[in-house]
């Protein structure tokens, strides 16, 4: 069980936590990807110390590899891939070239 305490300091980090990739995305779409980067960097190091698991659009939402915000068109291009068993979502990095697959799965018929 998880203490009232211990509840409040969770709360706390995903508000941070939620401030900080607002003000990531906006400083990267103004182009100051230096601060955009930094601004992740808390977000992990935050995430890390109150050890939360981040909301997918924040883990989907930034580069793995240089910190950045990614948004589509500005510092990330989305495709679609298509291929036999199954198609993927491909977001790339415009700054690093980073790349990351994400499979998109067809719903099935409940019969």
């Amino acid at each position: 069980m998880v203490s009232k305490r211990r509840r409040r300091l969770r709360d706390l980090a995903i508000q941070r936590i939620r401030i900080l990739y607002r003000l990531a995305s906006d400083r990267a779409r103004l182009g100051d990807y230096g601060l955009s980067r930094r601004y992740i960097e808390l977000i992990i190091r935050i995430s890390h110390k109150a050890r939360i698991k981040l909301p997918i659009y924040i883990r989907r939402g930034y580069c793995r590899r240089c910190k950045v915000a990614l948004i589509p068109g500005v510092t990330a291009r989305v495709r679609l891939q298509s291929a036999g068993k199954g198609s993927h979502v491909v977001v790339t990095c415009l700054l690093c070239g980073w790349k990351r697959r994400y499979i998109i799965k067809a719903h099935r018929d409940v019969r």
